[in-house]
């Protein structure tokens, strides 16, 4: 019979204690190494998706600038404000008015880890007016206007002369007898633009009909610059009639108008996206567009999306003589704009933007 050795007995147990022990403090290690990788990984994730989503923030923000705002364009880069779960850019904006650079305040977008795009803000000027101008009315030629004043729609209430529309979700509105709206006033600020001394003005002019971009040329003289298409959502588009209730003044109306179109500018690079020549090759308008319904039409509303899908469908986008516009912004020296008046395919003339001539800048006509 083996005789118990208390002593090595003893010794083992400290040995397999020790070896424990390392064993211990090794997984231990490990598991730390591993959890500060997990985080990291995590944490890496986070900021390359949202420095990614941010690009695309930022890279919607100068799409939406230069294809669905008239006569924009950014001044830089977009800043960005990031933070660990989302983030902002913000871009400086400015028109070009004949040559002169207008600031125009910014345009911002928010973003984050989960969304590409979230809130888009539309141009944030400083105070509540603009900068030497103001901002253009446009009137989609394919749309009659017509307005309903307050007092109007207070006196039918009383009558009871309405009718309620129930939509989807439980919404509802009221509807007014056709007669009683009114068509509204275009107007036409070409007269007093005239008046101005020594200045270059910013007109949006809306046409009485579609016409050819060939149609176009043809119309408008030399001396002015041509600063921004409307581009038309075709000619198959149907005649609409959009009503306008008002709380103010008659001579305040605004019809808000969705515009698609583009500038003369045709250097439109940024990152992954770059169109060049809107006319060259398969880099055609055509391709703008696409990307706009592909890519962000999910953030457009629902009259954004139906004018998109016309333009795409009716237009002649690859062929640039054949494609139709709903209007045009015009630049130049206030005087010149005195061979628009009393044009017949002048449904309206907005004034917008403006600024004094000065020595030190040559006006572009």
């Amino acid at each position: 019979m083996t005789k118990f050795d208390a002593d090595k007995f003893e010794e083992v147990m400290k040995k397999s204690k020790q070896k424990n022990r390392k064993k211990s403090i090794l997984m231990v290690v490990i598991s730390v190494v591993l959890s500060i990788i997990f985080v990291l990984g995590i944490l890496f994730g986070i900021f390359w998706m949202n420095d990614r989503h941010g690009y695309e923030n930022a890279k919607y923000l100068e799409v939406k600038t230069r294809f669905m705002t008239p006569n924009v364009q950014t001044r830089n880069l977009p800043q960005s404000d990031i933070g660990l779960f989302n983030g902002k850019n913000i871009a400086e904006v400015e028109k070009d008015v004949d040559g002169y650079p207008v600031e125009w305040g910014n345009i911002s977008g928010t973003y984050n880890i989960f969304t590409k795009l979230g809130k888009v803000d539309i141009y944030s000027i400083g105070g509540k007016s603009y900068p030497e101008g103001r901002r253009m009315n446009f009137f989609n030629p394919n749309i009659t206007y017509k307005y309903i004043t307050a007092d109007t729609q207070d006196k039918a209430i009383k009558e009871k002369n309405y009718t309620k529309k129930k939509g989807k979700n439980g919404s509802s509105w009221t509807r007014f007898p056709e007669d009683l709206y009114e068509k509204i006033t275009y107007p036409n600020d070409l007269e007093n633009i005239v008046k101005a001394e020594n200045r270059v003005v910013e007109v949006g002019i809306s046409f009485d009909k579609p016409y050819t971009y060939e149609e176009v040329q043809k119309m408008l003289p030399d001396n002015l610059t041509q600063a921004w298409y409307w581009v038309s959502e075709g000619e198959q588009a149907s005649k609409k009639t959009e009503h306008i209730h008002l709380n103010d003044a008659d001579e305040d109306i605004f019809a808000p108008t969705v515009t698609f179109g583009y500038s003369n500018s045709s250097d439109f690079k940024y990152g992954d996206l770059q169109l060049g020549d809107y006319w060259k090759g398969d880099n055609g308008l055509n391709t703008a567009f696409e990307m706009l319904k592909t890519d962000y039409s999910l953030k457009m509303e629902k009259d954004e999306q139906k004018i998109l899908d016309g333009i795409l469908k009716n237009n002649h986008l690859k062929n640039k003589k054949d494609m139709l516009l709903n209007g045009i912004v015009l630049t130049g020296r206030s005087e010149n704009f005195k061979q628009l008046e009393g044009k017949s395919w002048i449904q309206a003339a907005s004034a917008g933007a403006s600024a004094e001539i000065v020595p030190y800048i040559k006006p572009t006509k």
